[in-house]
């Protein structure tokens, strides 16, 4: 496991989260090198924000170039078992990753990312295999429908519906209902959180959104989102940058293609953060990456559970961006989440 350090969520709060450091690394406010050879790999810095025209957008080459290559690091057999789920009017596929065995197990739904537009679990294929060893559960993996094809809320009642079904069906597959848990990266993560947030939240242990994406508002419309809040040596500004543009630019691609009218921005269901009811969420951890787009609304969001009482417990991994999840066996932070979760899982 990584070194850790505490330390205050903000500069201005209170309450602490912990600090996953960058192995062999003492300083702070720093990029990971990970992070610093893709960017240089790529060639491509982009230090002023330009929104992109999403009317040329080719749909099929960006869901091509979602995720990173990982690695299966699992020692035993993990058996994949891919499912149609028949809700009433529609099939959603699904995939079962567990170890053979004949008790109960916990669950874990997991929802991937990809901007709700991308993504598949053939992507993420890899971290539910680990997930499911190292936590002894059954990970489920949805593949939900996507935008624009399907835009808003058919991802959020995929997700909601097949949680439903794996509620009312747990016994038939051996699960442990009692023991759910809902976990998703970037986009996955908002709509595990917004699961938590509805009346299917009730039957759910531990919601974890990984980089979750909780407010897709425009970045120009925030008062709380600057440049300047993310803090970093010098010679390391323009990685960061780079990549706080990378998503700001695919958050206003997702804005175009998911929601259909400028007043679902503020939809719970789709900005978890602006929701007026935390009553159904029981216990959340929130797992960020230091310079990700979307980290300071998930430091709003922990403050607003903190202060309502609710359990939340706040990782964040030093000199990391969006999309650490994706590259397990390349990135040892990867590894490291996907075992801090199956921790709290056991």
């Amino acid at each position: 496991m990584l070194q850790t350090t505490i330390i205050p969520l903000s500069e201005t709060s209170t309450h602490t989260c912990t600090l996953k450091r960058i192995p062999n690394e003492s300083r702070f406010h720093v990029v990971d090198p990970n992070v610093i050879e893709k960017v240089e790999k790529s060639g491509k810095y982009i230090l002023t924000y330009q929104e992109a025209d999403t009317a040329q957008l080719n749909i099929s080459e960006l869901r091509k170039e979602m995720g990173s290559p990982n690695l299966d690091l699992c020692t035993t057999k993990i058996e994949e078992i891919p499912y149609l789920v028949p809700l009433s009017d529609r099939k959603i596929p699904i995939t079962f990753f567990r170890s053979s065995t004949q008790e109960k197990q916990p669950v874990i739904v997991f929802i991937h990312g990809g901007g709700y537009i991308g993504g598949s679990t053939s992507v993420l294929r890899n971290q539910c295999r680990f997930l499911a060893e190292q936590s002894a559960s059954t990970v489920i993996s949805i593949d939900y429908r996507l935008a624009p094809e399907c835009p808003f809320p058919a991802a959020f009642d995929d997700c909601k519906d097949v949680i439903q079904w794996i509620i009312q069906n747990a016994d038939s597959w051996n699960l442990d209902s009692g023991n759910l848990t809902v976990a998703g990266e970037s986009a996955g993560g908002s709509l595990a959180v917004a699961c938590g947030l509805s009346d299917i939240g009730k039957y759910i242990n531990l919601v974890i959104p990984i980089y979750g994406a909780l407010d897709i508002s425009s970045a120009t419309d925030l008062d709380y989102w600057n440049y300047d809040n993310y803090a970093v040596i010098p010679e390391h500004k323009k990685y960061v940058i780079t990549r706080l543009n990378r998503f700001r630019n695919l958050n206003a691609v997702l804005q175009n293609l998911y929601i259909t009218s400028d007043s679902e921005i503020k939809n719970p269901a789709v900005s978890p953060l602006y929701t007026s009811d935390l009553s159904n969420l029981s216990n959340v951890l929130i797992i960020e990456a230091e310079y990700d787009y979307f980290r300071l609304s998930n430091d709003i969001f922990a403050e607003r559970l903190i202060t309502s009482n609710i359990p939340c417990e706040i990782i964040r991994y030093q000199g990391m961006d969006h999309g650490f999840y994706d590259r397990l066996g390349y990135c040892e932070q990867t590894k490291d989440c996907i075992l801090e979760i199956s921790k709290r899982i056991r």
